[in-house]
């Protein structure tokens, strides 16, 4: 039996490591591909399919709300986010790309305090925030500011505009309205961002290239990759640990993404490495780590008293360990103890923050 920490690791190294090789495999795959045409087969297929099992596996069919706040999340996350990353990589290096969305925490934290203005910002993530603007500047260059500069603004324009539409996308997912199965979810998100990537492909009138194209071999497998690992293994990944962890833990893919894309476009794209990209990558990096560190943990425990937390924490365990040997019995699988499991868990913290007061009560 797999235990939730493990799983929590493999789904981390989903999307540390496998969405850190996108940004090369997204480059590989436009070589010789129209971008949104790419972009919208890539999620249309890999959304199709899931559905398809999850529907197959028995799982209840999606209300009409759902659809509304999947075409909201797919729109969101997938359709502007990497759109904006798809097009970039046409103007721009991949590891410049990868540098520039590793910003995401910053703007995830600067949405909770816009969304909660009663919490206290402390000095670190202030000084973080100062650090990553810094970062941004050094990596884009003082020079680059000048009128003569070579460095395209639009492909930096088209992350960053990305990036912040994944931070919305990533708050918004907290009261989205969401089928029962988690996986159906995903699913339903990756087919709406396809559709309005489509969309957007019919619009630039990149249909008209259709007769023209020589796909490459390379381009297939690279689309095939992006579908298997990028969007069913890395995308499914990244939003169960929203529903298992807090979103600035999540986010802390983009520290290591950077590092293993700089990498790859250097050993297999010829992107060079300069001291001004390692600079602004430490300075980003270290501002991400500001921001993101000393948060969940210290705040349970301050809210509820460190025994509490852990009751809590026990009561969850627990919990765990019966869905997964009901559904064992059952012959079910580990998905299904996931999606299970993470559905009942604010259910499972009110009893058992419940159960404390009264203690405390009788006491």
């Amino acid at each position: 039996m797999v235990s939730l920490k493990a799983k929590i690791i493999l789904a981390f190294a989903g999307i540390y490591l496998v969405w850190g090789s996108t940004y090369l495999a997204i480059k590989f795959a436009i070589d010789t591909m129209p971008p949104f045409m790419m972009a919208s087969t890539r999620f249309l297929t890999a959304g199709l399919l899931l559905f398809a099992v999850m529907m197959l596996m028995g799982r209840r069919r999606p209300e009409w709300k759902h659809w509304i706040s999947a075409t909201v999340l797919g729109t969101l996350l997938l359709a502007a986010s990497n759109g904006g990353v798809v097009v970039a990589t046409k103007h721009i290096s991949t590891g410049m790309i990868s540098l520039l969305i590793a910003m995401v925490p910053v703007y995830i934290a600067i949405l909770e305090w816009l969304e909660d203005r009663t919490q206290k910002i402390q000095p670190k993530k202030i000084f973080g925030l100062l650090l990553g603007t810094l970062g941004i500047c050094t990596l884009i260059g003082p020079e680059s500011l000048l009128a003569n500069s070579t460095l395209d603004w639009f492909g930096v324009a088209a992350v960053m505009l990305g990036s912040v539409s994944w931070s919305v996308g990533t708050i918004y997912s907290r009261r989205a309205h969401k089928p029962e199965s988690l996986m159906v979810g995903i699913a339903m998100q990756m087919i709406c961002g396809g559709l309005v990537l489509g969309l957007t492909s019919l619009i630039m009138g990149e249909h008209t290239q259709i007769a023209t194209l020589n796909v490459s071999l390379k381009s297939v497998l690279a689309v095939c990759y992006l579908i298997v690992f990028g969007s069913i293994i890395g995308y499914s990944s990244f939003l169960w640990l929203l529903n298992h962890v807090s979103p600035s833990k999540v986010s802390t893919y983009a520290y290591v993404n950077p590092i293993v894309a700089i990498f790859l476009g250097w050993a297999f794209a010829g992107e060079n490495i300069t001291p001004q990209t390692m600079l602004a990558g430490s300075i980003i990096l270290l501002s991400v780590w500001l921001i993101t560190s000393g948060n969940g943990a210290a705040g349970v425990k301050k809210v509820t008293g460190e025994s509490d937390a852990a009751e809590i924490e026990a009561a969850d365990i627990d919990a765990e360990s019966n869905a997964a040997q009901d559904t064992g019995s059952e012959g079910g699988s580990p998905t299904l103890v996931s999606e299970s499991y993470a559905l009942q868990k604010p259910v499972r913290e009110a009893k058992t923050l419940v159960g404390i007061a009264e203690k405390r009560k009788v006491s």
